[in-house]
């Protein structure tokens, strides 16, 4: 499994997302930010950044899905 991170731009919420590809890591991204927007009343503005090595995912402290 790799770690995908990734932000939802109109919260400033970021978090990791763990899966075999980036494609199946985003479509569960679509989700999560879809969820965390949904408080805010504003469509979700996901924002993919990088794939984190498994030591930088565990030192990150970010929630991983």
């Amino acid at each position: 499994m790799k770690h995908f991170y990734f932000s939802e731009e109109n919260s400033g919420e970021e978090f990791l997302v763990g899966a075999d590809t980036l494609e199946e890591a985003t479509e569960q991204a679509k989700g999560i930010a879809a969820d965390i927007a949904s408080g805010t009343g504003e469509e979700p503005e996901l924002l993919y950044w990088y794939e984190m090595t498994e030591e930088e995912a565990e030192a990150s402290g970010l929630d991983e899905y």
